[in-house]
């Protein structure tokens, strides 16, 4: 009897075991599969060979099926793409967003006014925009380090510019720009990281920026096939840069005197658009777009090399350029 009793215990202590194995196994599986059910709803990413693509902007869709509070907007954007917060907070330090006011702007917005979004881009056109921009700003100017390259597509905010980071540079691109116009955005901020590789080391002033700016209208006019110096400028019309064809001298006496200007009304002046600028009476906006690409132009024509210009401080540019004499 002992024999058995003891045989009959074993196998209930078998079973015990596998009952309590299989229920790990479960709940681990049910454990993995919620992360990747989160992870599915949270991350929208095209792998690229050096980086990747990032379509938030469809999580903000699936944020507007929800009652669009606060909390779900830090949960299903904030917290899962740190792209996103970057993108916040750079909008709250530029002034287009209040800090309070956003919050219950969130509930007004309706699925019905962003759901076109989703069908503005596919897989294949996205690709190809990455791809063919890198690709051709490397023939002219190839990378200094193989730092990770994002790009990253937003809503529900505007604009459109570049973080460069440590361990990668971050492209960011609001779906509310024209599709038209997102190639010449793509190039001209990845002609802005090319150039950043490079620049020395010096202060903000407004003498940088335009070199700066006028490095990527240069590159830019590179970059893309078949486009005109005068839609190379991102959101400054034909009738604008016309405008600056026929006032350059007034643009170069009005810069000229302030180049070694920081202030931020220097820059709503010469290179801001849209609501936070503020240029001159009588001016069109972005012309330190203008003047920066006519200072560079002026030293290709000198025989100067793109890699030689970007690794030269602005004011050493400008004097070689001589546009201001």
């Amino acid at each position: 009897m002992e024999y058995f009793a003891g045989k009959k215990e074993l196998k209930l202590n078998k079973k015990i075991f596998v009952l309590i194995f299989a229920g790990l196994i479960f709940c681990l599986c049910l454990s993995n599969c919620g992360k990747k059910n989160q992870n599915d709803n949270s991350r929208y990413v095209i792998s690229k060979e050096n980086g990747e693509i990032i379509l938030a902007y469809k999580a903000f869709i699936d944020f507007l099926k929800t009652d669009r509070s606060w909390d779900n907007y830090a949960k299903f954007l904030l917290t899962p793409y740190p792209e996103i917060q970057l993108v916040h907070e750079r909008q709250l330090g530029w002034g287009t967003i209040d800090s309070v006011k956003f919050r219950d702007d969130l509930k007004e917005f309706k699925t019905n006014d962003y759901e076109r979004f989703l069908k503005q881009y596919d897989t294949k056109t996205l690709n190809y925009l990455y791809d063919s921009v890198i690709m051709k700003a490397h023939t002219i100017l190839p990378p200094v380090n193989n730092k990770q390259v994002d790009l990253c597509f937003f809503l529900p905010y505007g604009s459109c510019f570049v973080i460069p980071g440590e361990d990668k540079n971050t492209i960011f691109i609001s779906m509310r720009i024209n599709p038209d116009d997102v190639e010449k955005i793509m190039a001209h901020e990845y002609a802005h990281i090319l150039h950043f590789e490079r620049r020395p080391e010096e202060p903000v002033t407004l003498k940088r920026e335009i070199i700066s700016e006028g490095m990527a209208v240069y590159f830019t006019n590179q970059i893309i096939d078949d486009i005109e110096v005068s839609n190379s400028i991102p959101f400054m019309s034909e009738s604008s840069f016309n405008w600056c064809i026929e006032n350059e001298q007034l643009i170069k006496d009005s810069i000229g005197l302030e180049l070694n200007d920081s202030s931020m009304g220097v820059f709503q002046r010469f290179i801001s658009d849209g609501r936070p600028a503020k240029p001159p009476e009588g001016f069109v906006q972005k012309t330190g777009y203008f003047a920066g690409y006519r200072v560079i132009e002026e030293c290709i024509k000198k025989g100067m090399k793109p890699e030689e210009i970007c690794r030269l401080k602005s004011e050493e540019i400008i004097e070689r350029s001589g546009y201001f004499n």
